[in-house]
């Protein structure tokens, strides 16, 4: 019990920590902002819910996103990555344990692929991951041929991970706790989650410690494939039809949510409970603009300006880039 005591502490002081404030002051006044123009509509259970229900699937990559960051590197090919695992997981739909195995291991095979460029061969990440998005896309749109991917008899175990619920609950939102949960535990209280700070805070430093840098680099872009894998099976089995392109975007929501949730684009810095704080920003974004009537470009914009604030606010705290 006491040991239950202290997480729930440690929890509570990371949420009001000050790098998280100021997500939480700019989600304050944004709610303001909607409910002055909507009125009590977003305070409502439903309301509330379907926002939850609707970043899930950006939650569970963002989790594991966070430890890419922090190590000091980037993903671009999130969209187009999840867009894969998610049309092998609808080919795969009348048996759950096959869609998600081989979703998962696609999503592995993904993110291998980007471990090895980046801390194999040492390519910078953003060229790295850029030029593997671009594989991703046409890959995937080999795979489906373009089209609709629709399963006829899809598994019911599959319609309740994207449609069911628990206790009131809905599923998706469920993983998305357990995922948060996995890699808070795994960042911040395990020997891996301190190497992972290590090498984003000075990878020469940290390799001169006896760290295999590149392995590190690997492993998260590998974790980061495997959550792909399983988000990508949630965001099918959601609403049982997937696009090939149906990711494309997300990762701009991940990213987002990432370093609005306090972690530094130079690395070294960062913490999955932020990144919550971030996702649930970028719900409320989005929610916040239906609610008031106006269209997903405002959102877009919004959105935008208000990454670009975040990383001019990261960049010039850290001294720069590295």
């Amino acid at each position: 019990m006491s040991e239950l005591k202290l997480t729930q502490s440690s929890i509570w002081k990371r949420i009001t920590s000050k790098d998280n404030l100021g997500v939480i002051a700019m989600m304050i006044v944004f709610i303001i902002i909607v409910v002055s123009f909507s009125g009590s509509k977003f305070f409502t259970g439903k309301n509330i819910t379907n926002l939850l229900r609707s970043v899930s699937v950006v939650g569970i990559m963002s989790c594991a996103v966070t430890l890419v960051m922090v190590s000091g590197n980037i993903d671009l090919s999130l969209g187009w990555m999840i867009g894969f695992c998610a049309v092998i997981a609808g080919q795969h739909s009348a048996n759950f344990g096959e869609a998600l195995f081989f979703a998962v291991l696609a999503g592995l095979g993904c993110g291998a692929v980007n471990g090895i460029l980046v801390g194999g061969l040492k390519l910078n990440a953003f060229i790295g991951t850029l030029g593997t998005m671009y594989v991703f896309k046409g890959v995937t749109t080999l795979y489906s041929d373009g089209q609709f991917v629709t399963g006829l008899e899809p598994s019911s175990v599959l319609a309740f991970v994207g449609q069911g619920q628990v206790l009131g609950i809905p599923t998706p939102i469920l993983i998305f706790v357990l995922f948060a949960l996995v890699f808070w535990f795994l960042l911040k209280r395990t020997t891996f989650g301190a190497r992972v700070y290590a090498v984003g805070a000075n990878s020469v430093a940290a390799r001169a410690s006896g760290i295999r840098t590149g392995l590190i680099v690997m492993a998260v872009y590998m974790l980061a494939g495997l959550s792909t894998g399983v988000a990508g099976t949630v965001l099918y089995a959601k609403v049982m039809s997937v696009q090939p392109y149906s990711g494309v975007g997300l990762e701009f929501d991940v990213l987002t949510a990432v370093v609005l949730g306090g972690t530094s684009v130079t690395g070294g810095k960062g913490n999955v409970i932020g990144t919550i704080l971030g996702v649930i920003f970028v719900g409320i974004l989005s929610n916040g603009f239906t609610l008031m009537g106006l269209g997903s470009n405002a959102t877009y914009i919004t959105q935008g300006i208000i990454l670009l604030v975040a990383m001019w606010a990261d960049v010039k705290s850290s001294g720069g880039l590295k």
